[in-house]
């Protein structure tokens, strides 16, 4: 009997110990995966020279903060997200619209809230095309 209970006791702390180092590798590798566009943002994609465009993580959600005039509004943006959603303004709640340099470009990082699930959209901030979405439960 005492076998089986040390048996359930060691592999119960394996388990906490999995799951405790499973949730630092996701935070940390969210970290990484920051860090590492931040990094890219400060080199041209094809010949890895310096690139002299400067990181923008500030901005916030006014229209006319743009940091270059040949990009879309954040709002422009935003209407793009929720038309591939087919949903309203007005439906949707705890919204987040930031100029960010990202994946090799400048983007609109949008985040928003809408029947029980947040939706996030990463959008071109020169052509408007969506680069990556995702929805997850609220």
């Amino acid at each position: 009997m005492k076998k089986n209970q040390i048996l359930i006791i060691v592999l119960g702390v394996i388990c906490i110990i999995f799951l405790v180092s499973s949730i630092g590798f996701y935070l940390k590798s969210e970290y990484l995966e920051e860090l590492y566009d931040n990094c890219r943002s400060f080199y041209s994609n094809d010949d890895r020279e310096f690139n002299n465009q400067e990181y923008n993580n500030n901005t916030n959600n006014n229209d006319n903060n743009n940091s270059d005039s040949n990009n879309i509004s954040s709002s422009d943006a935003l209407q793009i997200a929720l038309n591939s959603l087919n949903i309203n303004k007005q439906d949707i709640y705890d919204l987040s619209n930031e100029l960010e340099y990202k994946y090799g470009m400048q983007v609109y990082e949008i985040d928003f809230k809408y029947n029980g699930y947040e939706y996030d959209f990463y959008i071109n901030a020169k052509t408007g095309e969506i680069i990556k979405s995702f929805r997850e439960r609220d």
